[in-house]
């Protein structure tokens, strides 16, 4: 609310702001201190602003309900103070007033002054809100009728025993967890298949398939941004990607104050990797001073306490440190499957792999239940699998192989539904967001005048350009803010947002993100409104402009064909 009040408030008399320097000096404490309080008025001198009223116009004790007099090194030691008492005081510390006020809500909302639009940004985020009235767009926190894919995260948390770190929209995942069975269901199947979005599901399989009959195509909706470090530590989690510490790939932080003659560099972290790895040094985060609690911030929620179930993890990637951080102690119950090589992708020999490492994954889920029914115990089986996503990055989404790729899932799923029926097993099923295909028309770059006023681009063809996060050099957020608005394709391809205005529709979950997940996001996000992706310029000449241009596949953004991700379930009595 502070916020909003500030973006709206002007202050005409800035350059009265030298009343602060002659307080400081330490001649008039009391005058210091007078207009400190003077923030008391901040949201009645707000609302003034904001209906057109100019500071001269302010009622005085609306700006300083707790000033009367004020010591002040002046012709007397103790003058009343007001608009009409003939002093040279009066008009300046209204103005001075009005600044205090402005600036200590600026500050308690946790931003930075200046950086509240009235340009671009501001038009954008209008923009947005009507997009995602008109359907055109999605919102994350999931329209009316529809779950979060973190509301589904908690779920799972619940129907284990555990609750996460952080609890939001309870009510919603409870009700979640209570339709899977929660903590009385003996045994609990979750199953992601990474990039397999509604859409996807809806392109490639027959009407009479098993996904597209089980299937709740308007149930679930992905966190923002669809990518998958955003959606796997929510799922770890069970918490929004303002809230835990990887809101994307490659995030800009540093490991605290840098000092002449110190060197302490900026990073990109991204925690998808063998190891949680800066990829600017291309050495483990963990050798330049960051901790699991500093890269995610939250605690995964199987960590929260002591679980009655037996939880197996099943994928290609057990033993990295993102799965070592959120197994904990469970790891040892963890089997690992092989990963399609990326070589073979867009042949037959590729396509033809990954459904055969899903079909050993299935076997270990239907001979790790009969296993703990056998022993007396309740379990929880996570499968993961790279597929599509995989096959639809390098191919883009029409491609025949991402087509073979998605009927071998749906028959091994159907498999595994069916050897799981005999039992008291809930299978679910769903994906960490969707895709689009990026063809080489569609890759955007920046022109050059708005990289000179940019520190990091967070851009890429896969992902990252369809959710840009942009960090400004110091002093040229309003310049790169001018400059996008006079770039055409930038204008109508994308939304340009500062952080605070994108944060305050809830993009990023319910809650403001969280000051040690804040600066990873830069000042500005643009979120691509079609298939259009920003890229870098390495990107642009490998797969745009050389000679072996083609189609790639991305996500990120809010388009419904990367929001909507499938909701299966299947349970006794249920068909």
């Amino acid at each position: 609310q502070a916020k909003a009040r500030v973006q709206q408030a002007r202050v005409p008399h800035l350059p009265s702001m030298s009343f602060f320097r002659f307080a400081a000096r330490g001649r008039s404490p009391q005058l210091l201190a007078g207009v400190a309080a003077a923030s008391i008025g901040t949201q009645d001198v707000a609302r003034r602003l904001q209906h057109g009223t100019s500071d001269h116009q302010l009622r005085w004790p609306a700006v300083l309900p707790a000033v009367s007099t004020v010591n002040c090194a002046g012709p007397s030691a103790q003058q009343p103070l007001g608009p009409n008492d003939g002093s040279a005081w009066g008009p300046l510390l209204t103005s001075a007033a009005v600044a205090a006020a402005a600036l200590g809500a600026s500050f308690l909302a946790g931003s930075r002054l200046g950086r509240e639009s009235d340009g671009v940004a501001k038009e954008d985020a209008q923009r947005l809100k009507k997009l995602l009235r008109e359907g055109r767009l999605l919102h994350p926190l999931g329209p009316a009728g529809r779950s979060s894919f973190t509301d589904l995260a908690q779920a799972l948390s619940f129907c284990c025993g555990l609750v996460p770190e952080q609890v939001v929209r309870e009510d919603a995942a409870r009700a979640l967890a209570d339709e899977i069975g929660g903590e009385k269901r003996r045994h609990i199947v979750f199953v992601l298949c990474d990039g397999m979005g509604s859409q996807v599901i809806e392109q490639h399989l027959q009407p009479n398939s098993f996904l597209r009959k089980h299937n709740d195509p308007n149930r679930l909706v992905a966190v923002f941004p669809a990518t998958t470090p955003a959606a796997l530590t929510t799922l770890a989690t069970g918490v929004w990607p303002g809230q835990h510490g990887q809101p994307g790939w490659e995030l800009r932080d540093q490991k605290g104050c840098e000092f002449p003659s110190k060197c302490n560099p900026p990073v990109q972290l991204t925690c998808l990797n063998p190891k949680v790895m800066d990829k600017r040094s291309n050495r483990p985060a963990s050798e330049l001073g960051f901790t699991d609690e500093d890269v995610f911030v939250k605690a995964p929620w199987s960590a929260s306490g002591r679980s009655s179930r037996r939880m197996r993890y099943i994928n290609a990637y057990n033993g990295t440190g993102f799965t070592n951080w959120y197994q904990g102690p469970h790891a040892e119950h963890s089997k690992s499957i092989p990963e399609t090589a990326q070589e073979t992708l867009g042949t037959p020999e590729g396509s033809a792999a990954a459904v055969e490492y899903f079909r050993r994954a299935v076997d270990e889920v239907l001979r790790g239940v009969a296993e703990a029914e056998k022993g007396g115990f309740t379990s929880y089986h996570y499968v993961y699998t790279a597929h599509p996503d995989k096959h639809m990055h390098a191919l883009g989404v029409e491609h025949p192989e991402v087509g073979r790729v998605m009927q071998g899932l749906d028959a091994e799923l159907a498999r595994l539904a069916a050897g799981l029926s005999g039992g008291d097993v809930a299978m679910v099923v769903t994906a960490d967001h969707g895709h689009v295909t990026v063809k080489p028309s569609n890759m955007v770059t920046l022109p050059e005048e708005l990289l000179e006023c940019l520190e990091y681009a967070n851009i890429g063809v896969h992902g990252k350009g369809r959710h840009a996060y942009f960090h400004c050099r110091s002093g040229r957020s309003n310049d790169f803010e001018e400059r996008w608005g006079k770039t055409q394709r930038l204008r109508d391809s994308f939304l340009l947002l500062t952080i605070e205005d994108a944060a305050a529709q809830g993009l990023f979950g319910p809650d403001a993100p969280v000051p040690a997940v804040r600066p990873r996001m830069g000042d500005f996000v643009a979120l691509s409104l079609g298939a259009d992706t920003l890229v870098s310029p390495e990107e642009a000449q490998k797969w745009r402009d050389g000679p072996q241009a083609q189609c790639q596949g991305g996500h990120g953004s809010l388009l419904p064909a990367e929001l909507e991700i499938p909701f299966v379930l299947c349970k006794p009595g249920k068909k």
